[in-house]
């Protein structure tokens, strides 16, 4: 992996969650990059793992820049496609460093999309392995982790996902949080939901601030929320998640990000409402992911399904035939359009 001192030209960048900093990347680790900036003579600044976005080296290719673009945007299809335009042959002959986010880039994106293709998570499991083990000191490190303990709960390997999981125990405090906060995920997948409840309030009393902190923190409240719903315990969760979206929303998380989780939260909020038979309340709730926060492509096509259920078990006929036409049409493959799709019946 890229060691300290590498030559890098001046033209190097580090996105961070809140600015572009250019300048030269003297070196990389698990848990920082060391940057000249441009235009600086004095010493390097630190980026802490948790604050960074995305690195470029000045020398990467076109098609590499883009496929990284679009692995933040979560848009993985399209990072594959984009890192299938790379030169093979120019990346083997490219910097360590170069490399190395070549092989990340493959390996996450590839992990992601196989996530939805039971015969291909194996084969990107081993790929990401083998990122892990030829570039140790990869910014990437902590990710490609998380991603393979992904992989291996989607093969119900809970207790192989828990190992990776601890593993980002091992790094920096706000990696700590995240590493909490998916013990917690694995709990919940395992139906272990009071153990789960657990973990994710440790991770919501955490005594530490930042952006990516923040972020965690929300994504524990809402799996918290989540293990409440499948233990039946509705109006505890409908309380939960109305107390998250009463408060102020930190700054320092990405709008984007935020938008995504607010959309999970008021998914959540309208299946807690519908479980208690509150069908207007949980409507509106619905609605605002439809109007409002439908940045997910997921939790978009779920809220247009119950949209659907709910207008049409209120005696709006025209309205329920209006938001599946909208299901049908922006998320054909999704399996929330499958189920009201009358060809496939």
């Amino acid at each position: 992996a890229l060691q300290s001192g590498a030559s890098v030209d001046a033209a190097d960048q580090v996105v961070t969650r809140n600015e572009t900093l250019f300048g030269k990347i003297e070196s990389v680790s698990t848990e920082a990059v060391q940057l000249l900036p441009r235009g600086s003579a004095s010493a390097a600044r630190e980026i802490g793992v948790s604050d960074v976005v995305m690195i470029q080296f000045s020398d990467e290719p076109q098609d590499l820049i883009e496929a990284k673009r679009r692995l933040v945007k979560n848009n993985f299809v399209g990072a594959l496609e984009a890192i299938q335009q790379v030169d093979e042959d120019e990346i083997q002959s490219a910097s360590v460093a170069v490399r190395g986010e070549y092989a990340y880039v493959r390996a996450v994106a590839g992990g992601h999309v196989a996530m939805g293709a039971a015969g291909k998570i194996s084969s990107a499991l081993s790929s990401i392995k083998n990122v892990i083990d030829q570039f140790t000191r990869s910014i990437h490190y902590y990710e490609l982790l998380e991603v393979a303990g992904d992989l291996e709960q989607a093969l119900g390997r809970y207790d192989e996902a828990a190992s990776r999981y601890k593993k980002i125990a091992l790094g920096p405090p706000p990696m700590v949080v995240r590493a909490g906060r998916l013990k917690g995920d694995v709990l919940a997948a395992e139906g272990r939901y009071p153990e789960a409840i657990t973990e994710f309030e440790k991770v919501q009393s955490v005594d530490l601030v930042g952006g990516f902190v923040e972020q965690e923190k929300m994504m524990a409240c809402l799996g918290q929320a989540e293990s409440l719903l499948s233990l039946g315990r509705f109006s505890e969760a409908a309380s939960l998640i109305r107390t998250m979206l009463s408060g102020s929303h930190p700054e320092e998380v990405p709008i984007a990000t935020t938008n995504v989780l607010l959309g999970n939260a008021y998914s959540l909020l309208g299946r807690s409402l519908a479980e208690m038979k509150q069908d207007q309340d949980a409507l509106i709730a619905y609605l605002t992911v439809d109007l409002v926060y439908g940045d997910s492509p997921e939790t978009h096509a779920e809220a247009l399904f119950q949209l659907f259920q709910l207008w049409n078990s209120g005696g709006y006929p025209r309205r329920a035939e209006e938001v599946r036409k909208r299901l049908m049409k922006t998320y054909p493959q999704s399996t929330w359009a499958t189920d009201l799709n009358p060809s496939t019946k």
